[in-house]
């Protein structure tokens, strides 16, 4: 589009050979089982967030972040999420920034998060689910707002790469996003790469709410 950011995806309708009985599933998953889900997805989000400020030495505001952590209740009606965002990326870039800015880095940060979007969009379909019904992410503007719900924890992958870059154009940034698919990191014990991840923890999750497992798989930069 005018903003340089992907606007289509390739999907199948049916991802799986039971998409039916999975699809039924999901509309009768319980609020309290998706609240649980999703809470648990953000605080790994504000904890990879706190790790990569710790990784920078902004040990002071990383500390800010694990005490908006410790006080996070089931679905964040306190806005812990918000409140830990808005430090982070000031922190990132500056106290004047912010995510509506029309920057090269904004343009990077959400050129990155629609790759990542795009991949757990696909491991839901797999996965025989709708991707517009989320755990909380519900805007009817936006087809896939389970995956956003998902993608939650990795989103601190493309901050990396943008703070990296954060001085160079977006074309610059946008090739080194790339570098996502290449790199392979820690998750279960185990040095795999992005895609692959993505399908495991999106396969685990699904169990979670379907009640066939217990326990959220865990993400950590």
């Amino acid at each position: 589009d005018d903003k340089r950011l992907p606007i289509g995806k390739v999907l199948p309708f049916y991802g799986r050979h039971d998409s039916s009985l999975q699809l039924s599933k999901q509309l009768e998953w319980e609020f309290e089982s998706k609240a649980t889900v999703w809470t648990e997805i953000i605080s790994q989000k504000i904890l990879n967030q706190s790790t990569f400020l710790s990784m920078l030495n902004y040990d002071e505001k990383a500390d800010s972040l694990i005490k908006l952590h410790e006080t996070l209740e089931t679905f964040d009606p306190t806005n812990r999420e918000g409140h830990a965002a808005r430090i982070y990326f000031n922190q990132l870039f500056g106290n004047d920034f912010t995510r509506e800015q029309e920057n090269d880095i904004n343009s990077g940060l959400n050129y990155g998060y629609t790759l990542l979007l795009s991949v757990f969009a696909r491991e839901l379909v797999k996965s025989g689910c709708m991707t517009q019904f989320g755990l909380k992410h519900s805007n009817q503007f936006n087809d896939f707002n389970f995956a956003s719900d998902l993608m939650e924890p990795f989103r601190p992958l493309v901050d990396q790469i943008v703070y990296e870059k954060r001085n160079e154009d977006f074309q610059v940034i946008k090739r080194s996003l790339f570098e996502m698919f290449i790199k392979q990191f820690d998750y279960n014990n185990q040095h795999m790469f992005l895609t692959n991840i993505a399908s495991d923890y999106t396969k685990k999750i699904v169990k979670v709410l379907n009640e066939e497992r217990e326990g959220v798989p865990e993400f950590r930069i």
